[in-house]
């Protein structure tokens, strides 16, 4: 008999608030965390809007020791980790946390840093440079930070996969529970903005306002949409052995019973073969939770404001739902938390386990005109108030990846 895999904490440090509280109060209040870039100097560039975070004190999660050496991105993680651990009733010193691992999703993780470091080691030479120089400048240094700190023993992974990061990152931490690899596992994305990651983006004109005369809006599935919006922050569930969570009174918000995954290709397929494939990795996690679309309550999409990226979605899912197309809820965050490239699976997985806690669903906020092409059962401008108990997360990336996860809400 396979293992079933309890989420019994969430975590977020966002540009919408700190803890699943004030993100959800924001997120269902309409409250935007999209506002003029305060932490780069864009003046030169055409887009100025981001997702930040702001007035994050990391040391009221960490204490003081060790933060000056520590990257945005680490202090995020870190923080949305000890949120989650409280939130799960888990304390760092809890003896459930000794064998406990840690995977996290990160399309460029301290990318910025590495660069930095990189450039001085050039410069400078590598004898000029202190040792504390190169501590948190890796891919993987957030996580061995976090690792250290809670003194994890379990499997320790970074997992960079584009866009799709952080919804695989809990799909590997699914599998190895239900392989008995580990019996409690945190895991999420973390993502840090940073002018790199801003000219990347930029650069490749997947920005709103980056082609020529459109404006810098985040309308998910609306035909003004042109690219989205940067965003940042680190969103963290405890995952555990149903049985085990069970035996400590943990709370559940909801089990992770399927998990599917594709590759659409870049440039390899044409439109209609991204869409197919987009298809088949939803019928996976639907096929994997024993679950049809039938069941289905509710899609937190990929949604990113994206012309080609939401019109392969949109289209991906009328062909999954086909006459219940008309009846499935689809709603999309990122109208006001903006793209978290890596972490944003990680982000809609958030909403998607509060939406079903709370037995509401957020709306898009924004959306005035429709397209006829993304005809979806959108929830718009105001929350819906649904009992959902089976829920799909869709997660789309630039280069061709597309996961998906399938949540459901049991009684137990």
């Amino acid at each position: 008999m396979k293992r079933r895999i309890a989420i019994t904490g969430i975590g977020i440090i966002s540009p919408l608030g700190f803890g699943h509280e004030e993100f959800w109060r924001n997120l269902t209040r309409g409250v935007s965390g999209i506002a003029p870039i305060t932490s780069l100097d864009v003046s030169d560039y055409p887009c100025k809007l981001a997702a930040e975070v702001r007035g994050l004190n990391p040391s009221d999660y960490l204490g003081d020791k060790g933060l000056k050496y520590l990257t945005k991105g680490t202090k995020f993680l870190a923080s949305a980790t000890k949120l989650a651990l409280e939130d799960a009733g888990l304390t760092q010193n809890d003896h459930n946390l000794e064998h406990a691992g840690i995977v996290i999703g990160s399309a460029l993780g301290n990318y910025p840093q590495t660069t930095d470091y990189t450039y001085d080691i050039l410069k400078y030479g590598p004898e000029k440079l202190l040792p504390m120089d190169s501590y948190d400048v890796a891919l993987n240094s957030s996580i061995n930070f976090v690792s250290v700190f809670l003194k994890l023993t379990g499997p320790s992974r970074t997992v960079s996969s584009g866009f799709t990061s952080s919804t695989d990152a809990i799909g590997d931490a699914f599998s190895l529970i239900q392989k008995n690899k580990a019996d409690l596992l945190i895991t999420g994305g973390v993502e840090q903005i940073s002018l790199d990651s801003y000219l990347i983006f930029l650069m490749q004109k997947l920005l709103a306002g980056s082609q020529d005369s459109t404006p810098e809006i985040s309308v998910p599935f609306d035909r003004r949409r042109n690219g989205f919006i940067l965003s940042e922050g680190s969103y963290v569930f405890t995952l555990e052995d149903m049985e085990s969570a069970r035996r400590r009174g943990a709370r559940v918000y909801a089990e992770i019973t399927g998990h599917g995954l594709t590759y659409m290709g870049a440039k390899k397929f044409n439109t209609e073969q991204k869409i197919d494939r987009v298809r088949t990795a939803m019928e996976q996690a639907l096929a994997q939770a024993g679950q049809s679309k039938d069941s289905l309550g509710l899609i937190c999409a990929n949604g990113n404001s994206s012309r080609l990226t939401d019109l392969v979605e949109a289209k991906a899912i009328n062909a999954l739902l086909g006459d219940r197309a008309k009846e499935v809820p689809v709603s999309s965050i990122k109208s006001q938390s903006g793209e978290c490239y890596g972490a944003s699976g990680a982000m809609q997985t958030a909403s998607c386990l509060l939406a079903m806690d709370k037995s509401t669903i957020p709306p898009i906020m924004g959306y005035e005109v429709p397209d006829p092409e993304c005809n979806l059962n959108l929830v718009l401008q105001e929350k819906r108030s649904q009992d959902i108990r089976v829920a799909m997360v869709s997660s789309l990336d630039y280069s061709g990846n597309c996961t998906c996860l399938i949540l459901e809400k049991r009684d137990m």
